[in-house]
């Protein structure tokens, strides 16, 4: 897992020629007002997808991880946070299917917790399981999100 701000994503490249034209293409901009759907930016290699959601409640979220993907997630707006841990030791509650399966939150579990807010990006790589988009104090919010899909 990476948090960081976007002026500095720069510092990542060199992970993998994908990783660096995710980064090149985030470091552009203009992507800002793109409507919700999938962007082939690479073709399969590398694309964005564009969603817009309500923040959910803690209790609505589950790990998610992807198998053949990094994932690039950056809020246009909104705020939300992101619980991160290893992949290890969760229980597949959704199986494997289309780069995405989903675990059950264990109790009690220990994870980071990224906030994510519009000018940070959080790269999640496939031992990074993480329950995006949740509400911060109880007060769920519109948010506006990229997904970069960066294949390993």
């Amino acid at each position: 897992m990476i948090c960081a701000s976007i002026s500095d994503l720069a510092r990542y490249k060199g992970l993998s020629k994908n990783l660096d034209t995710a980064i090149d293409w985030l470091l552009k901009g203009g992507y800002e007002h793109n409507p919700d759907g999938r962007l082939a930016i690479d073709g399969d290699a590398v694309y964005a997808m564009f969603q817009s959601y309500q923040s959910k409640l803690p209790a609505e979220a589950r790990f998610e991880t992807h198998r053949a993907y990094i994932d690039i997630q950056l809020l246009l707006s909104g705020e939300e946070h992101v619980y991160v841990r290893d992949v290890a030791g969760l229980k597949t509650v959704t199986p494997y299917t289309v780069d995405i399966e989903f675990q059950e939150v264990p109790v009690p579990h220990q994870s980071h917790i990224c906030l994510l807010q519009p000018g940070t990006a959080l790269i999640l790589f496939p031992e990074d399981a993480h329950r995006p988009g949740v509400c911060i104090d109880g007060k769920q919010v519109a948010c506006h999100k990229i997904v970069l899909k960066v294949h390993v």
